[in-house]
């Protein structure tokens, strides 16, 4: 991997990032299914913001009830006009929609049954990959097989930008990329932090990646063996041609210097 291709990697990965959290808006449409939470009373009398312990998923939006301070995940009704192609996303049946927000807002009315004129593919779509769809390139024998090495590379060089000084144990490059790997299967393994990444949480790492990198998505399904759709952290060390003895649990750590 070249160096402007890198960087033009990981600019694109900083956009993909900033998006995960841009299909959220404050005009929601009420979905009387979704989760709720009640705000309580502290011991010093102040009242709980509810929504602090409510997560909702994408395309919908937190919103509280004024009478009865009730928090409940509704669908977003807007989103932002958006004119920049980059920001526009590919679904898994090949639809180029405005943002990431247009498409989460439309599978979010169709799941709660909120419109009418929803197909059956829109209840089950998701981003396949940023921009507007296209013909990708087929992804060869040859590159998937060398797929492995140029993302232990990726990652090493991300990792020595975000933490320049050496982590212990890393006395030579082959700890760095182990390093590395381990580093961004922590990284990747959001609440509960149970050690496993699911699907949804290779999905900032896939659909960046995919319009440029065609291998990435065979490359990720070859990190789940067993297909129960939750890679471990042996199994991301494996996909990655790093011994079992060497992938060790080192999340901790990395949360405390993050």
């Amino acid at each position: 991997m070249n160096h402007h291709h890198f960087i033009f990697i990981s600019v694109t990965l900083l956009i993909a990032y900033s998006l995960v959290d841009g299909a959220k808006s404050k005009k929601v449409t009420n979905t009387s299914n979704g989760p709720k939470v009640k705000a309580n009373t502290t011991e010093t009398g102040s009242r709980e913001d509810p929504c602090g312990k409510l997560k909702c998923g994408p395309g919908t939006h937190c919103r509280i009830d004024p009478k009865t301070r009730e928090a409940r995940c509704e669908c977003i009704s807007q989103c932002s006009v958006n004119k920049d192609p980059r920001r526009q996303v590919c679904s898994n049946y090949n639809q180029t929609w405005e943002s990431d927000c247009h498409l989460f807002k439309r599978k979010c009315q169709c799941d709660y049954g909120l419109s009418k004129e929803c197909t059956k593919d829109e209840k089950h779509m998701h981003i396949n990959y940023y921009g507007g769809c296209k013909q990708l390139n087929d992804c060869d024998k040859d590159t998937l097989a060398d797929f492995p090495r140029r993302m232990r590379e990726w990652l090493y060089n991300i990792m020595k930008k975000k933490y320049p000084k050496p982590l212990e144990m890393e006395t030579d490059q082959h700890h760095g990329w182990v390093n590395a790997i381990i580093w961004k299967f922590c990284d990747l393994d959001k609440e509960p932090h149970d050690r496993k990444v699911s699907r949804h949480e290779l999905f900032p790492l896939r659909a960046p990646l995919l319009s440029m990198e065609p291998c990435i998505a065979k490359f990720l399904d070859s990190c789940d063996p067993d297909g129960d759709h939750k890679v471990t952290l042996i199994e991301w060390g494996k996909c990655l041609e790093v011994a079992q003895a060497e992938m060790e649990d080192k999340c901790q750590e990395f949360n405390q210097i993050s």
